[in-house]
């Protein structure tokens, strides 16, 4: 069995080869392109196993990697840093890094997502993109009249607001700058709509998803984003397991008789945490037991405990509905939505 080891870039990825005793078979750099990968890793002498580092471009590479080799693996570039020399690194160090903790079995991984959980989470991530890049436009423009000194008041994501906007009485540089601005939120703001329909048709046909949106606060896109952040709940043996990695779960500094429990982790996954916090307040205003639960822990630890708290209560109902595959129910009874009913029906 040969390990080997990879240090992904841009446009150049530098391969270590070793083998089952940990000597040296090959170490070179490689282009990026799809032949010359498929030429080297038909060099390499099978079986192999192999590692490369969660970098943002790693798709390409693993589709291409799964066909040539036994298994491979996405390593945790975080926790892999514990094993790295602090005084030395090279992409080739790197590499060879990777291979050797592989080879004895300690390599941190993430878990690699299938292409379609991919595909939705990249259409997730535009529709996030376009709402953060509308806001931004929406500042901008709202900025440029408080300058002015004009009204900049009201919601500037429909076209009724933006088109009243009074420009007649501005100098002609400035009536161009607005009426950009508004033609670039107006822009945004179409897509977005055709994305969030894109998203709840494919949210039909998704079981998990249907069973999620039964919960008070979250919609097809919240479910989807949630669903694809978490991909199989069977990876997590307990409930706590899957807190940890949706950074609901506190840092703990033990010691002897000590214990200080920190802030919660920023090393797990950002937009499960991020749509969990922001959804949580329709989840509290909802049901009256988790309204009670909230104010209580507010008035003794803060607002911002109570609010991690409750979405620590949500995730807990999230991690039952997938591993049960149901809906979502209070006292017993089922909570579906009108428009999920008949996909249940149907199921």
């Amino acid at each position: 069995m040969h390990y080997v080891g990879v240090d992904l870039h841009k446009e150049q990825s530098w391969f270590y080869v070793i083998d089952e005793y940990g000597t040296k078979f090959d170490s070179k750099s490689i282009p990026n392109s799809p032949e010359s990968l498929k030429k080297y890793f038909e060099t390499i002498p099978k079986p192999f196993i192999l590692a490369v580092e969660s970098t943002y471009n790693w798709y390409f590479f693993v589709d291409i990697a799964e066909i040539y080799a036994k298994k491979v693996y996405l390593a945790n570039s975080y926790e892999l840093k514990a094993f790295a020399k602090r005084h030395k690194k090279t992409d080739k160090i790197d590499a060879l890094l990777i291979a050797d903790v592989l080879r004895k079995g300690y390599l941190p991984v993430v878990t690699i997502p299938d292409k379609e959980t991919r595909r939705t989470r990249e259409t997730l991530n535009y529709r996030m993109n376009l709402v953060k890049d509308r806001s931004r436009n929406i500042f901008r423009l709202k900025n440029l009249l408080d300058k002015l000194g004009e009204d900049s008041t009201g919601n500037f994501t429909t076209y009724k607001q933006l088109h009243e906007i009074p420009q007649e009485h501005l100098m002609p540089d400035y009536q161009k700058i607005i009426s950009g601005y508004a033609e670039k939120i107006e822009n945004f703001t179409r897509e977005i709509y055709l994305n969030k329909t894109l998203i709840k048709e494919r949210a039909l046909n998704d079981e998990d998803v249907i069973n999620l949106v039964s919960i008070p606060g979250l919609d097809y896109f919240s479910a989807t984003l949630i669903k694809t952040e978490i991909m199989d709940v069977s990876r997590f043996a307990s409930f706590n397991r899957l807190c940890a990695y949706a950074g609901l779960a506190p840092r703990i500094h033990q010691s002897a008789n000590k214990t200080i429990h920190g802030p919660l982790n920023i090393n797990r996954r950002k937009n499960l945490r991020w749509i969990l916090l922001e959804v949580v307040f329709h989840f509290i205003r909802t049901i009256p037991k988790n309204t009670e639960k909230y104010s209580a822990i507010k008035r003794k630890k803060g607002a911002n405990t109570a609010k991690v708290v409750l979405a620590r209560d949500m995730l807990k109902i999230i991690y039952h509905i997938l591993k049960e595959k149901r809906p979502f129910y209070i006292n017993k009874t089922f909570t579906v939505r009108p428009e999920a009913a008949s996909v249940l029906l149907r199921a």
